[in-house]
């Protein structure tokens, strides 16, 4: 992979947040949230509880987990990028405000 700041194809170095369901390899991946410029990997689903807080990961790790991801390396701060089941495109739109 390619270094290159501001993409999911960065180093492996980067971090970002991760939701307890995918850390726990309980989900996958349906929703990539980079909102202010940070990467959040999400299942998607809103039954996460109190205590159900995210996990700080590397993106590398995220990469390993799920190389499809690798198909959002040029997202933009402040997009999202959604698919309803983990063999299906991601649909890309600007985050809502």
């Amino acid at each position: 992979m390619n270094v290159k700041s501001d993409t999911v194809s960065a180093s492996s170095a980067v971090g970002a947040l991760c939701c307890p369901h995918i850390f726990r390899d309980l989900r996958k991946v349906l929703l990539v949230d980079r909102r202010d410029g940070d990467w959040q990997f999400l299942c998607g689903e809103s039954d996460h509880g109190a205590t159900d807080l995210p996990h700080f990961v590397h993106l590398g790790h995220m990469l390993r987990k799920d190389p499809t991801l690798s198909a959002l390396g040029d997202l933009p701060a402040d997009w999202e990028a959604e698919r309803a089941r983990p063999d299906q495109a991601w649909a890309r739109r600007p985050c809502e405000p």
